[in-house]
């Protein structure tokens, strides 16, 4: 069967490996040279051309360095359940006196939280 006709569930599996291996759909994106709306057509199953479509899932594998049809049977994976900590930190804390270097790394701590966030409730 061809790959265009499987949109659906190549998208679903993409979206799962991205997850499970710590990609982005932008990280993914700079690495295939497709660009990042593409991408999100591809994992919605949205794609609108056979031809380029087929191509497109061929930079992405090859990419990966896994055949072709990859995504048409990966969908046995089963994705990790994450644990949240009960404790819950505060950011207003009355310690005022932190360093430039540790306000720009909590940001950033702070950000890759809010990424983990989305991966979390999918």
């Amino acid at each position: 069967m061809p790959l265009y006709q499987l949109q659906s569930i190549i998208g679903e599996n993409l979206l799962k490996f991205l997850r499970l291996n710590g990609y982005t759909k932008t990280s993914l994106a700079k690495m295939t040279g497709i660009s990042r709306p593409t991408i999100n057509q591809i994992v919605e199953g949205k794609s609108p051309n056979p031809k380029i479509y087929e191509e497109q899932i061929q930079k992405i594998t090859d990419a990966f360095n896994l055949p072709i049809d990859y995504f048409t049977y990966f969908s046995d994976v089963q994705q990790e359940k994450w644990h949240l900590p009960s404790t819950q930190y505060s950011d207003r804390s009355t310690f005022s006196n932190r360093n430039e270097l540790t306000k720009d790394l909590l940001s950033d701590l702070d950000e890759l939280l809010t990424v983990a966030t989305f991966y979390i409730k999918g």
